[in-house]
């Protein structure tokens, strides 16, 4: 690399963590500040840098990184000089709602289960879990397009159809120079994008191939990935396929969770957008072809993935579940209060230190997910099927507001270590039933004592 080439890379470096933002934390922004930059196998990593000038953008957005990426490109629209003309922003509505398919269905009513060749059985849990966006951050996509006085469109998609542009014609894309998306490719209408000049160009949570689909950063935490990174690829389909423009690493800490990662990939990623599009046509001459031999995807998740098993999970997997989905849905539980099964969400889980003195002495003695408490204490100490512990500090009833440890335990326990938390709801009127170890598990004759609270009457 010839010394042009190296001094010209030293503004990127101060370009990409110029701002920090209230949102990231210092732990996190250390990280960002020793993590590389561009992937040495990119063309920016190479090269002089020759900047674009009047782009027309179209940009796709939705979350933490659709934010921050949206931020970053009306900055650069109102410096001086810009790569970029005019930008134009399609996005979800502020309180969009996942259909069923997204959130795999509403959880049913009491008495709303149907058994194939019987009556109906009034024993399923009530309430609902809502859209995965619970919440990441008090301000949309489309609020940052409006305070910047931007032109808002937003996506509709009926349950079987393709997705659609409000008052959006496919001439209309003929006004663009490129698309820029930054959301989830199923809620993109292709057929706007083959229209516009320069094709599209996708901010990818993941090094690519790795993690293709729309759960990226749920994957590689619940893989318990050490390095993930931001990929600007083209996209011409509905896959993460194309070439790739630029990649940026990220070491993530060992516990982050979602809405953490959302976050530092945003700022990753947006400050590589709009380098990207300032140089443009140098990156895609040199672009990169993926390894489709390497690939591996990310799953759409189900509500089924959000419960917590307490016959097969142990601290450690419930906790990676935990911080993979902060920030996107609230992993839950079921909760017999008398005679009603309620959605139990938890909202806040910690993994205690192991030289942390236990509760009570009855601890090893009740099954996985018996809640223990103290009055002014501010969690409560389940135990798990490993023998190691949990400890929650802030859950919700579906239908009712967040509490912490101790308002919840004022509020709906009376007997320490006399609630257990279930897998999957029971029938009514009947004795909540004993818990069923795994074969092979130490305890698995070991007799097992029944509390009033855990009868539920």
């Amino acid at each position: 690399m010839s010394v042009f080439a190296r001094r010209a890379l030293v503004p990127v470096h101060r370009v990409l963590f110029a701002h920090r933002s209230a949102h990231v934390s210092v732990s996190i922004w250390r990280r960002l500040y020793t993590t590389p930059i561009v992937n040495s196998t990119t063309p920016l990593a190479n090269t002089t840098l020759v900047k674009n000038t009047g782009l027309r953008v179209l940009f796709f957005g939705q979350g933490a990184v659709g934010i921050e990426c949206l931020k970053q490109l009306i900055k650069e629209l109102r410096s001086e000089p810009s790569c970029l003309s005019t930008i134009e922003v399609i996005c979800l509505p502020a309180k969009y709602e996942a259909s069923k398919e997204d959130e795999g269905g509403p959880l049913p009513k009491p008495g709303s289960a149907k058994v194939k060749g019987q009556k109906k059985k009034n024993f399923m849990a009530r309430g609902r879990i809502n859209k995965p966006n619970d919440t990441l951050e008090t301000t949309s996509v489309s609020d940052v397009a409006s305070s910047a006085g931007l032109r808002v469109r937003y996506i509709s998609q009926a349950p079987g159809r393709p997705p659609q542009i409000s008052f959006f014609d496919q001439q209309d894309a003929f006004k663009f120079d490129i698309a820029v998306i930054a959301m989830s490719l199923r809620q993109v209408p292709m057929n706007f994008i083959k229209g516009i000049r320069l094709g599209a160009l996708k901010v990818h949570e993941s090094l690519l191939p790795k993690y293709r689909g729309p759960t990226p950063m749920q994957t590689a935490i619940l893989n318990n990935e050490e390095v993930t990174g931001v990929s600007i690829v083209e996209c011409r389909d509905w896959t993460d396929e194309g070439r790739i423009l630029a990649q940026v690493p990220y070491t993530m800490p060992s516990n982050t969770t979602y809405k953490d990662l959302s976050f530092a990939l945003g700022h990753l990623g947006s400050r590589l957008l709009v380098k990207t599009l300032q140089n443009l046509e140098y990156t895609r001459k040199l672009a990169v072809q993926q390894d489709n031999s390497q690939a591996t995807y990310s799953p759409v998740y189900k509500t089924e993935d959000f419960k917590i098993v307490w016959e097969t999970m142990g601290a450690k997997e419930i906790y990676r579940k935990y911080r993979a989905f902060h920030g996107f849905v609230p992993i839950h539980t079921i909760w017999r209060r008398k005679d009603i099964m309620n959605v139990l969400l938890i909202k806040g889980m910690t993994m205690p230190n192991p030289k942390l003195p236990l509760m009570t002495e009855e601890f090893y003695n009740r099954p996985p997910g018996t809640m223990f408490f103290m009055r002014k204490s501010t969690y409560i100490e389940v135990p798990c099927i490993d023998g190691d512990r949990l400890h929650l500090t802030l859950l919700r009833v579906v239908g009712r507001t967040d509490k912490t440890a101790q308002q919840f335990v004022n509020g709906y326990l009376r007997l320490n270590g006399g609630l257990r938390m279930l897998t999957n709801p029971v029938e009514r009127k009947k004795p909540t039933p004993k818990f069923v170890y795994p074969p092979g598990h130490p305890k698995e004759n070991v007799e097992q004592e029944c509390l009033d609270d855990d009868v539920g009457f």
